[in-house]
């Protein structure tokens, strides 16, 4: 097995467990406007890497915007993916920005 490919699938993995992750906490926070929205932006990713199925000891750095934060693309008629892309997560931190706002926003002033 390549030496990047371990590392890239598991950054992969962590970018779409923190954008599930926090667009479930978006849906569970009590008294969340635009909850739809913010599910939504849980998912968009900024910057990321893309794996060549053919050169997976390669790895191609990006700067774009995209949603959602893991994708890949098939040739065509198969399944079997060509191109991996896992993009930083920061929609996700943007929504947790959101909640920790609403969260001290509706504390009692004593």
């Amino acid at each position: 097995m390549p030496g990047l490919l371990v590392p890239f699938l598991v950054a992969a993995a962590a970018s779409l467990l923190v954008s599930v992750g926090v667009a479930i906490a978006a849906l569970r926070e009590p008294g969340l406007a635009l909850k739809p929205l913010w599910v939504i932006l849980a998912f968009v990713g900024v910057g990321g890497a893309a794996l060549v199925s053919h050169a997976p000891d390669h790895l191609y750095w990006f700067l774009g915007v995209a949603a959602p934060t893991v994708s890949f693309s098939a040739a065509a008629g198969s399944w079997e993916p060509e191109v991996m892309r896992a993009l930083f997560p920061l929609g996700a931190i943007g929504v947790i920005g959101r909640i920790y706002l609403h969260r001290n926003r509706r504390r009692p002033v004593r």
